[in-house]
């Protein structure tokens, strides 16, 4: 059975250690991991200490990724399962649909659950208004996006409900447009509103409204 002859630190990665078997580098590990393990020189690793001790690392490491991914902006459950099963598809050479069934994306995900690192509902929330801050679109687009980020349809219609309706949405997306419009004739000003709100989404009778109440302040 393989013997611990050195865990050395590693010199560009803090808290992460090589351990070698043998006389030999066998692998890299976390500081949690080791600590954990209680791995040391001189330790004799049975197989099956070993194999714990590396889906253990495995599992750290997908961990540390999901958490770097959320880092930068809040995520759905559908966006951290998809990261995580493409790091592991990757690294396995395996397909998407095969990295799925992986066991640590389960624990993974119900680990941030727990400590509140994913909340639909919270997600939810922050989507649709930073949606109708920044990007001005309609309920309808913002529900289809919520969709495809795996959000559940009672999620959705429950946020989406307390926006208020499309033509208010729609006078809101487009009032600091109208500001600059105003020296346009009818028509350009008719035709640069119906584009706009048309390509964010907006119904057409909800745009024909909208511009018949800008129109009359002209």
């Amino acid at each position: 059975m393989p013997t611990i002859t050195s865990i050395e630190p590693q010199k560009k990665r803090k808290h992460r250690f090589n351990v070698f078997l043998d006389g030999k580098f066998a692998f890299g590990i976390n500081e949690q991991v080791l600590v954990e393990n209680s791995l040391r020189k001189g330790m004799v690793l049975e197989a099956e200490n070993l194999e714990k001790v590396l889906k253990k690392e495995e599992l750290t490491k997908l961990q540390d990724t999901a958490i770097r991914f959320l880092n930068y902006r809040p995520r759905s459950e559908k966006e951290v399962r998809d990261n995580l099963t493409k790091k592991i598809a990757q690294k396995e050479s395996i397909k998407f649909q095969e990295a799925q069934q992986s066991p640590l994306i389960e624990e993974i995900i119900r680990k941030l659950k727990k400590y509140k690192f994913i909340n639909d509902l919270e997600f939810a929330k922050w989507f649709v208004e930073s949606r109708i801050r920044s990007h001005q679109k309609s309920i309808r687009v913002i529900s289809m996006e919520l969709k495809l980020k795996g959000i559940e349809k009672e999620v959705i219609e429950k946020i989406t409900s307390s926006v208020g309706n499309e033509t208010e949405l729609a006078k809101k997306a487009i009032e600091k447009k109208v500001k600059r419009w105003q020296k346009l004739s009818d028509l350009d000003f008719k035709k640069k509103l119906y584009q706009f709100l048309l390509s964010r989404g907006f119904d057409y009778d909800t745009t024909k409204e909208t511009f018949a109440y800008f129109a009359k302040k002209r």
